[in-house]
């Protein structure tokens, strides 16, 4: 089977974790590189050997060398550039959040099924070590979780990423916390939420987005299981936390590893940026046509949980 050929859409950190991972896994090549920058767009396809680059998403998707659109640009761009990519009849890997809109989300599902098309979530955490053998006890029935408490905190003061000061403001809510609402979701095998609320904290002073935010919901029948978390800018350091409250033990996902009960070590920690699994996983799915974990249609539920917490924040 010949090399997958993709068209990395929006070069930056995340874009650099992917080709990583794909460098690794053999079976792609990078052919086109599209970014905003023209200079900064140039220099990273030549630091990956991509022969082609520009600033148009259309010259691109209208190559037929594409197969496949791997979208890291800017979170409002998101969902606009799936589904030109999907009309433009290219598989499509979309960074999380795939939209920032529950309506949005709902548009990309529903392209890709009239085009025949597929569309990966990369919802990280569902690749976790950790959080994988999270779902894994609650799937096998070994463990029921009553209580999910998240934390993250990002350093964001000055609108800062893993390169330096962004030029695009990111989403506390429809980023962040989508990661630890999509976990919670996961882990304990619901769709739905119920009670949703949340709060939200200060404004940025120059760059307008929200720096903290508070949320809780319940999920099951009377809500059997309940869950809270908070997230900040306002962080010197990256902290990234989850704990799961079971009837058999207490579980604490810490930046990757994974404690139980007593503080015993469960699960080594991998890097965050570690994207092996993943991407592993929906390239396999996109050369056997199997499903995979990150389906975009499958991570709808997280998405309608965003909306409701959103409407729960405006009222």
């Amino acid at each position: 089977m010949s090399d997958l050929g993709i068209a990395v859409i929006g070069p930056g950190a995340i874009a650099e974790a992917h080709l990583t991972a794909f460098a690794a896994l053999g079976g792609t090549r990078p052919v086109w590189a599209v970014g905003r920058d023209p200079d900064r767009t140039a220099g990273f396809a030549r630091q990956w050997g991509i022969e082609r680059a520009g600033v148009e998403v259309e010259h691109a998707l209208a190559d037929p060398d594409v197969d496949v659109a791997l979208i890291c640009s800017p979170n409002r761009l998101h969902a606009a550039q799936a589904i030109y990519a999907l009309e433009a009849g290219k598989d499509v890997i979309l960074e999380i959040p795939i939209a920032l809109s529950q309506f949005d989300s709902q548009q990309i599902v529903r392209v890709a099924r009239d085009r025949g098309r597929r569309v990966f979530a990369c919802h990280t955490m569902r690749s976790f070590a950790s959080i994988r053998h999270m779902h894994d006890l609650v799937a096998s029935g070994a463990e029921v979780i009553s209580q999910v408490a998240g934390f993250f905190a990002i350093p964001r003061r000055n609108n800062e990423g893993f390169a330096g000061t962004r030029t695009w403001v990111d989403d506390l809510l429809w980023h962040h916390a989508c990661h630890l609402v999509d976990a919670t979701l996961w882990v304990t095998s619901n769709d739905d939420i119920a009670s949703p609320t949340l709060l939200r904290g200060t404004d940025h002073p120059e760059f307008g987005m929200t720096m903290e935010v508070t949320m809780s919901f319940g999920m099951g029948d009377d809500a059997w299981c309940i869950a809270s978390h908070s997230l900040t800018y306002n962080a010197s350091a990256l902290s990234w936390q989850m704990r799961f409250c079971g009837t058999h033990g207490d579980y604490l996902f810490d930046s990757g590893k994974l404690f139980g009960t007593g503080g015993e070590l469960l699960v080594e920690g991998a890097s965050i940026r570690d994207l092996g699994f993943q991407d592993a996983q929906i390239l396999d799915g996109l050369r056997s046509g199997q499903p995979t974990d990150f389906e975009a249609r499958d991570v709808l539920p997280t998405m309608r949980a965003l909306h409701l917490l959103e409407e729960a924040g405006n009222r």
